[in-house]
């Protein structure tokens, strides 16, 4: 694997950023290859992270962690963050522009890091390491490519357990379950199961609704592997679909069927939103798409670089992972018929990761 520390170190420099701290779990393993409850890592532009700890969790950290300087702390005598500054303060005295995660750290911490450092310029860190996470190497993708197969397992448990008079919780457990004994750590995120009206939420976690007979019903997933993630989506029946319910998910399958066709190596992300709003756009209905229809896929089903979404001038690059349809056109009269699969991108086009299968498209 390519030494994501490195390229921070790289990054940081670049940026002019004196020391760095990150908490966000999912940059925390991206660096350390582990990630515990209380964990943290002090980056520097010219010398090696360091990672800190809870002192009960040290021995685990030392067997696993692939960063060599590794501190811990005692708690409640001390914080993860007031001993991650002691750190960075012992190197930088007095530095001049640090980097947060602005998007995730706690206003008690970084009041914390204010009072430490009072003569500091806060940058916001986050958008720095999505785009280093946004290309993996190649042990990432066979993480990523194990992931979706795990994930094709539990699509077809779930599937399978559509019927009427189940509950949306017990397709879930059906799901989460087959992925479990398949290989997954965890689901990827809290398993979406929707029917009937609930299939129009944005985020429909299964619920304790009874799946009546005829419904539409969404399933999306994902596991995860190695702590590598996948997305998969599909809608079902309890019952016939009616001829309008069949004829719109396909609209959705060429929609996209249409945008993965744009998917390349150097292909823009607004390009390839477009290349699916025209599908729709052919049957009048357009105006249904939402802004945004793929994300990046790593650590994270839904990762916030790269954006496929309408006027995004983001250029894809080969070996992202992308999640496309992650989003559809949602019509009141028939629902949120949904449609997703995990692609990678490629010098000259894109490779579907996850493989699974529906006649009904």
């Amino acid at each position: 694997m390519s030494d994501p520390a490195a390229q921070l170190q790289h990054s940081l420099a670049a940026e002019g950023l004196e020391v760095a701290f990150l908490v966000k779990p999912h940059n925390v393993f991206y660096l350390a290859g582990y990630a515990s409850v209380c964990s943290g890592v002090v980056a520097f532009p010219d010398q090696e992270p360091v990672f800190c700890i809870l002192w009960l969790d040290l021995p685990e950290a030392k067997q696993v962690c692939r960063l060599p300087r590794l501190a811990s702390y005692v708690f409640p005598q001390d914080s993860l963050m007031a001993r991650m500054a002691a750190i960075a303060a012992k190197e930088r005295p007095a530095p001049r522009r640090i980097g947060i995660e602005k998007d995730f750290m706690l206003v008690r911490d970084y009041e914390l890091l204010r009072q430490r450092f009072p003569q500091a310029e806060f940058v916001h860190l986050s958008p720095l390491v999505d785009r280093l996470r946004g290309i993996k190497s190649p042990q990432e993708i066979e993480l990523i490519r194990r992931s979706a197969a795990i994930a094709d397992q539990g699509m077809a448990a779930a599937l399978a357990a559509v019927r009427p008079g189940v509950s949306e919780l017990e397709v879930a457990a059906e799901a989460e379950y087959a992925m479990t004994k398949a290989g997954s750590l965890r689901p990827a995120f809290g398993t979406f199961v929707a029917s009937g009206p609930r299939t129009l939420l944005a985020h429909p976690h299964a619920s304790p609704r009874v799946i009546q007979a005829g419904e539409p019903v969404v399933v999306d997933l994902g596991a995860t592997y190695g702590g590598y993630a996948s997305d998969l989506c599909r809608t079902a029946f309890a019952g016939p679909p009616t001829q309008a319910q069949k004829d719109y998910l396909r609209l959705v399958a060429r929609a996209q069927e249409a945008c993965a066709a744009a998917v390349r190596d150097g292909a823009v992300a607004a390009d390839v939103w477009q290349a699916a709003y025209q599908v729709f756009a052919q049957q009048g209905m357009g105006k249904y798409l939402p802004r945004d229809i793929g994300y990046g896929v790593g650590l994270r089903q839904s990762e916030f670089y790269p954006v496929v979404e309408k006027g995004s001038r983001t250029v894809l690059q080969k070996n992202m992972v992308l999640a496309l349809m992650q989003t559809t056109a949602y019509a009141k009269e028939i629902g949120g018929l949904r449609l997703e699969d995990t692609f990678l991108v490629t010098l000259d086009g894109c490779q579907r990761l996850t493989q699974h299968q529906q006649d009904l498209y």
